[in-house]
């Protein structure tokens, strides 16, 4: 299951959320089936209509009419099943796959663990807790973001940027 976007609030009173989008794959279609979990359950939403407003979507569910049906999901994330990882670029990564990872510099100092991944105009930054408790953005680009393997991000920092 893959992490595609969260649900931060309702709009209007028919029953239509707004979902800030956490995937680069357009996964928000008609007729696609997108999961919640709650309580450790899986509750499947079907989409039946779907629009950009601002940097967020306008999805509306089949079945879910009425703003006080969808009001209690307002904060959880929703997931998908579908697997786009043949569409990914050699230097493309899911979220998951970046989140909880340890992060070092390239002589194997230990920086901290990548926590968030944030979308800003100008690409993606990569937000880092360091083992002093302090948080560090790195900008999610080749020059200092230098290899991702299972186990670990090397970066290559500038001065001042930790």
């Amino acid at each position: 299951m893959y992490q595609i976007g969260q649900i931060t609030s309702t709009h209007g009173i028919k029953g239509e959320v707004k979902i800030y989008n956490l995937s680069d794959f357009n996964r928000f279609l008609v007729g696609k089936t997108i999961y919640l979990l709650k309580n450790d359950e899986k509750i499947a939403f079907e989409i039946e209509s779907v629009r950009a407003h601002k940097n967020q979507l306008i999805v509306k569910f089949v079945g879910f009419n009425n703003i006080n049906d969808i009001l209690k999901y307002k904060g959880f994330y929703v997931y998908s099943d579908e697997d786009v990882s043949e569409e990914l670029g050699p230097d493309d990564f899911h979220y998951q796959d970046i989140i909880g990872k340890a992060v070092i510099l390239k002589d194997g100092t230990a920086v901290g663990i990548a926590s968030s991944l944030i979308e800003v105009p100008q690409g993606h930054v990569l937000e880092v807790h360091k083992h002093d408790g302090k948080k560090v953005l790195i900008p999610f680009r080749k020059v200092f973001v230098d290899t991702i393997d299972q186990e670990k991000i090397v970066i290559t920092p500038i001065e001042g940027m930790l």
